[in-house]
């Protein structure tokens, strides 16, 4: 009896390791948002997540992420409003911390929610989505 439980328990971690480092291997986002602009490759704010449309003018949405451990990889940036695709913008990734960033022009008439998917090799690893309201 003692003995299968030692092996239980010996086969559940070697699952729970197995899990942790495959999550691991594919990387991560460790930081994203949106912003009115980046510099020097860091974001200048955090225009949280419902932007106004100003009259007649064309505002441009930056989205910055830093991936961590996605080295020799291609991550997408894919915009979609309301559910339909936009842009995809693809990135090859250099190195195991990578901040990369994307953006849209985003006019009058392209109101609604707007997301933007983080995919590695066909998943998506995250998604974050921001409100454009026309208050017009």
């Amino acid at each position: 009896m003692r003995h299968s439980f030692q092996r239980a328990f010996v086969y559940l971690i070697l699952i729970f390791a197995a899990i942790g480092s495959k999550a691991w291997a594919e990387g991560y986002v460790a930081r994203a948002q949106f912003s009115s602009d980046v510099v020097e490759r860091e974001p200048i704010d955090d225009i949280g997540n419902v932007i106004n449309v100003e009259y007649g003018e064309i505002q441009r949405v930056y989205f910055f992420t830093d991936l961590r451990d996605m080295k020799g990889s291609q991550v997408i940036h894919r915009w979609l409003l309301d559910g339909d695709v936009q842009v995809e913008i693809p990135f090859d990734i250099g190195g195991d911390r990578w901040r990369v960033w994307s953006s849209k022009k985003l006019m009058p008439g392209f109101d609604g929610k707007w997301t933007v998917e983080v995919v590695k090799d066909g998943n998506v690893v995250s998604s974050y989505s921001f409100d454009y309201v026309d208050e017009y």
